[in-house]
């Protein structure tokens, strides 16, 4: 068996199942983005992207591929998948959708839904120099050291919200990337414990 199988079906069911539709609150837009993992020797890495400086939205920041659902997509997962071939060349027939974690508003609104998915460990990318300036991995655990975390607090719809930080090497992850990372590593707990998934 390849190492790492085993966490990846504890993870799918703590996941919600993969859904094409979702409602979004009033006035958000609705976004998608694929959470690649993907086993590395006896570990489980998390890919990351750096945006351009050139982007409409989120200029330099560290984010999952992803996006805006344009009217031809048949739903956010499409959305995703769609944006992960797009823009790190991660043809969606590699792709192995693990399942889903609540949306996450963000301040500049937004209602984005992350799509935990698993990809091959040998897959190369193909970056759209465009949108995004690199791509990097990070073993999953790091994002179970909750000592790593800052946060601020805002208010969103009447709701009180925070924002995570946190700093991977010369990178601060913050905002909806963040939050992701958060919560998937809350509902990893072996990852958050361990550097061998297996």
């Amino acid at each position: 068996m390849e190492v790492g199988n085993g966490f990846f079906t504890r993870l799918s069911g703590a996941l919600r199942p993969p859904a094409d539709r979702f409602p979004s609150p009033d006035g958000l837009r609705s976004a998608g983005v694929l959470v690649p993992l993907r086993a590395r020797g006896d570990g489980v890495t998390v890919v990351l992207a750096r945006r351009t400086e050139q982007v409409p939205h989120h200029k330099g920041q560290i984010c999952f591929p992803g996006g805006s659902r344009d009217p031809g997509d048949a739903g956010l997962l499409d959305t995703a998948l769609r944006e992960a071939e797009e823009e790190l060349g991660i043809p969606r027939y590699d792709v192995e959708v693990l399942g889903t974690m609540e949306p996450v508003v963000t301040v500049t609104g937004f209602c984005i839904q992350p799509f935990v998915a698993r990809i091959p460990s040998a897959s190369g990318f193909r970056l759209d120099e465009f949108e995004v300036a690199e791509v990097f991995e990070v073993p999953l655990p790091v994002f179970g050291e909750m000592h790593r975390y800052r946060f601020a607090e805002y208010t969103v719809h009447g709701e009180r919200k925070r924002v995570y930080f946190l700093d991977y090497g010369a990178h601060t992850i913050w905002g909806a990337t963040a939050t992701i990372l958060h919560r998937l590593a809350a509902l990893a707990p072996a990852a958050a414990t361990s550097r061998r998934l297996i």
